[in-house]
């Protein structure tokens, strides 16, 4: 009974020491020197209204150039799996990691759902830009934008081509109906192939998406959207060799940044951010096709030949579509839905080369 007793006490203490202490650590080498110029700090900024988390490393402050991170969701913040798939980038850029209006460390309950809104989105995104264009004395920046935050990043690059480089855009969102069309055909057609009796069931019972209002895109309605993704995954259409998310999970936990009850508030805001997010007018029904069909700067696609989360045909589609005075679209073959998490060490090189190969 001590034995267990002490076995309690210990796993408690262990827990409380994980959740009090979250940091960043320091960056103390760039390349094979000292870094004298280096950041790594982590701060709440108000940005509109909201104190919204933000995560600053950079190697060089001085010379490297500005990139901001914006991840996917809505409400499903990417800093933990960046920091520990996308660190090596903080030697050649000076990294921004930012967990949107209602993500991650910028969630709270009593956040004002009012506030969840597309438009809102764009405008704290803006503003954070400006911030780090003054900050940093830059003037522009680098963007990359993962799934949601693709499409966000896509608005920014048509609203403010003069404060943006350039652009990397992965797993793309490019149109609600025919990317969630593409997305249910390709279930089903693998369900068939394997004859998983339950996916067919689910299937049918959900019917192919009849529009591109996440609410009512499915029969069932919203919980058909979620249902036919946890399909997709399992029959491989979300990520290259695998069925589940368990070890990106555990990766999460480990994070220096986040704290256990952080991780707890990343569940929250996954799902409530979500939720309020799909019942905004503007977050439906979108097609950039016809929305974006031109942009004024450098843009490039990174997709994953296994992506039928947003298919990829449909971004080399849009890709071969685009206007711009450059562009380039990628395929990772090992990859699905999250090239940056799935082939780190390719995309962050390929990074690298598109980013600091650019001249203006």
């Amino acid at each position: 009974m001590k034995i267990h007793l002490l076995s309690v006490v210990t796993c408690l203490c262990l827990l409380f020491m994980l959740d009090a202490c979250t940091s960043t650590a320091p960056i103390t080498r760039a390349r094979n020197k000292v870094a004298i110029h280096a950041i790594s700090e982590m701060n709440d900024l108000m940005v509109n209204n909201w104190k919204q988390f933000v995560l600053i490393r950079g190697a060089d402050t001085t010379r490297n150039p500005v990139l901001l991170f914006l991840h996917g969701g809505p409400g499903a913040s990417g800093t933990p799996l960046m920091r520990t798939y996308n660190k090596d980038l903080e030697q050649d850029f000076t990294v921004v990691y930012w967990d949107q209006r209602g993500a991650g460390k910028s969630y709270s309950k009593e956040i004002d759902t009012a506030t969840l809104k597309v438009k809102q989105l764009i405008a704290d995104a803006n503003y954070l830009i400006d911030y780090l264009r003054q900050r940093f004395h830059q003037e522009k920046i680098f963007v990359i934008g993962h799934s949601w935050g693709s499409r966000l990043g896509m608005y920014l690059v048509k609203a403010y081509p003069e404060k943006i480089k350039g652009y990397i855009g992965i797993g793309q969102e490019v149109a609600a109906y025919e990317g969630e069309l593409r997305s249910y055909q390709f279930t089903l057609e693998k369900a068939k192939a394997t004859n998983n009796k339950a996916a067919l069931k689910d299937l049918a019972e959900m019917g192919e998406p009849q529009s591109g209002q996440v609410q009512s895109m499915y029969k069932t309605g919203f919980w058909g959207t979620v249902q036919q993704k946890e399909w997709l995954l399992k029959l491989g259409g979300e990520r290259y060799n695998r069925t589940s998310y368990t070890d990106w999970l555990f990766q999460m936990l480990w994070s220096d940044e986040y704290s256990l009850s952080d991780m707890v508030n990343w569940v929250r805001a996954s799902a409530a951010t979500a939720g309020k997010m799909i019942e905004d007018p503007d977050f439906n029904g979108f097609d950039l096709r016809k929305d974006i069909p031109a942009v004024q700067l450098p843009v490039y696609f990174i997709s994953g030949l296994h992506d039928y989360n947003t298919p990829w045909p449909l971004v080399k589609q849009y890709y071969e579509q685009l206007q711009a005075p450059k562009k380039e679209f990628f395929l990772f073959e090992q990859s699905g839905h999250s090239v940056l998490f799935e082939e780190p060490g390719k995309f962050n090189d390929l990074v690298v080369r598109l980013f600091l190969d650019h001249n203006d």
